[in-house]
């Protein structure tokens, strides 16, 4: 298989959590994908596009080796799962599943709004469109109020939702150490503040060999453009074989 994903490990990333609970890790070929590189003052987005493989051209993107072409965290993860050789992800239909996937969902829309902001950032403050900040702050502080309470009633096993919390709370983390461009509405923010139930989960499941197995380390590999091209190639060629 191939993933083609952002290799950036300052945030845990839920996919690459999955393929390796999953017991799917050494059966992945991670593709390095950069769609908004830029190199030497040119935008080099077209040289790391992905269009050919799937038209929202967006990672990750996860590719067969029969070339059936996979994209979207979820739909990626649910694959994953659905493939596991170790343990599962997604609990059986019931009570369990249901909780699972409700914070799986409330991750991801943490997540993307989070994604949200940093892009607004990237302009001059005084190009800001602030609604998208005063949408998203109360959001963010009720869904991590809502999670350090589900926290503090223990979780007797760790599920897809779980993977969603480490990457969606990794990522706001991140956010905040890494970007110049100070939030204006909480240019400190500090979501483990008052969240000690959720603070100490956080802590603890870091430590899994899942996160550990990229979690602030660098990727290693060839992050080329032409790698990215050709691994696109050799999944269009499969894919071409199969209906041939």
């Amino acid at each position: 298989m191939k993933l083609f994903y952002s290799p950036f490990h300052t945030f845990v990333h839920k996919v690459l959590v999955t393929a390796h609970e999953c017991g799917l890790w050494d059966e992945i070929d991670f593709i390095a994908t950069f769609p908004f590189k830029n190199l030497e003052g040119e935008d080099q987005g077209e040289a790391y596009s992905i269009a050919a493989i799937n038209p929202l051209s967006k990672v990750p993107t996860l590719a067969t080796d029969e070339g059936q072409v996979i994209y979207g965290s979820q739909a990626v993860c649910e694959f994953l799962d659905a493939n596991s050789k170790a343990a599962r992800m997604y609990p059986p239909a019931g009570p369990a599943r249901w909780d699972a996937i409700t914070r799986l969902a409330l991750s991801d829309t943490i997540f993307e709004g989070t994604v949200q902001m940093v892009a607004e950032q990237w302009q001059v403050p005084e190009q800001w469109n602030m609604t998208v900040f005063e949408r998203m702050w109360p959001k963010f502080i009720r869904s991590l109020d809502w999670l350090d309470s589900e926290a503090a009633k223990g979780w007797d096993r760790f599920d897809i939702g779980h993977a969603a919390m480490l990457h969606a709370i990794s990522y706001l983390g991140f956010r905040a150490e890494f970007y110049e461009a100070k939030d204006p509405l909480y240019p400190d923010f500090n979501w483990r503040e008052g969240r000690p139930a959720l603070s100490g989960w956080f802590g603890e499941a870091i430590g899994r060999p899942s996160v550990q197995s990229h979690y602030n380390k660098d990727f290693v590999g060839d992050t080329s453009a032409a790698r990215l091209q050709t691994a696109v190639a050799q999944v269009l060629a499969a894919k071409q074989e199969k209906h041939a």
